[in-house]
């Protein structure tokens, strides 16, 4: 019996193999361009949509191929990395939801005031989103697409939370990928068995080496706080490679320095780029507050500086 990974896996490499996207493979075969799309493979409640046999028929006959060709194309090796434009797709979507669900804000009349002291015209809270139901299930379902195309859900052994907010992230993505998960504290917890690392962690995975983890937390400013979880998980004989973030700045050089140090591959939704443009597009905000926005992501310490 073939998986529901699988199937989709024939479908996209059929498509590769003749020359066309998953829309165009789509559109070849007389169905409506959207039906392959990857953000149309899970519910928004996050269960798995199969093509229909007389999907798959079509797409036979239109590409002249034989249900042995086919199959033939089906393996077990990892799913192709999305394409340029379904990653676009997924960031545009996220952002939308981040402004609609009123999880980022401009504000250029009373910058905002962080605990630091500093000031910004912008403010995320990735922990709101948890509340509203369909926003959640839509980036959720990509945040799992993601992960699949861009590490394998093959070479993914568990998905670990970071402490607090990554956690309920990594419980619905690990639904999803139907894979464990464990959570990780910032530190030790001060009694009973003393642990960091919460949930079952085998020592070796099924191939006999040490457990791939993929740590989850909401979003990513430099980057420096991933340095806990992340040793902290190697420390108990974890392979952590990757790590998934809702929301990267983007705007910081630093993070993608100190991701390369801790040799870990970020994969994000989404970030204040994708945010800005969006705002742009549909007019969410006025000339004024999208111009001192946009200043501040070209250069925010320089920003800062100027308004504190």
């Amino acid at each position: 019996m073939f998986t529901h990974a699988q199937i989709w896996q024939g479908l996209d490499r059929m498509a590769t193999a003749r020359g066309y996207s998953p829309s165009g493979l789509a559109k070849k075969s007389g169905l409506d361009p959207t039906s392959f799309n990857k953000s149309k493979r899970l519910s928004p409640e996050g269960k798995p949509r199969w093509p229909s046999t007389e999907s798959l028929a079509k797409v036979l006959a239109a590409t002249n191929s034989t249900m042995s060709e086919f199959i033939s194309l089906i393996d077990e090796q990892p799913p192709t990395p999305l394409h340029a434009q379904e990653k676009a797709e997924i960031a545009e979507r996220a952002a939308k939801a981040l402004i609609q669900t009123n999880s980022v804000l401009f504000n250029a009349k009373e910058p905002f005031v962080y605990k630091s002291g500093k000031k910004s015209p912008v403010y995320i809270d990735c922990r709101r989103l948890i509340s509203f139901v369909k926003e959640r299930n839509s980036l959720m379902n990509d945040g799992a697409l993601l992960l699949a195309g861009e590490i394998g859900s093959d070479k993914i052994d568990l998905l670990a939370g970071g402490e607090t907010a990554g956690i309920p992230y990594s419980a619905l993505i690990a639904e999803r990928l139907r894979k464990p998960m464990i959570y990780v504290r910032k530190e030790p917890k001060g009694h009973g068995r003393m642990a960091q690392i919460e949930g079952y962690m085998p020592e070796k995975n099924k191939a006999g080496n040490a457990p791939n983890v993929v740590l989850i937390e909401d979003l990513q400013t430099d980057g420096g706080s991933k340095k806990i979880f992340i040793e902290a998980l190697r420390k108990a004989g974890a392979k952590v490679d990757h790590a998934f973030v809702i929301f990267h700045y983007g705007i910081f050089d630093d993070s993608v320095q100190n991701m390369k140090d801790l040799g870990v591959t970020l994969h994000a939704l989404t970030t204040w780029w994708d945010v800005l443009k969006v705002a742009k597009d549909n007019d969410y905000f006025d000339e004024k507050t999208l111009e001192t926005v946009e200043a501040f992501l070209i250069n925010p310490l320089k920003w800062q500086e100027e308004h504190n």
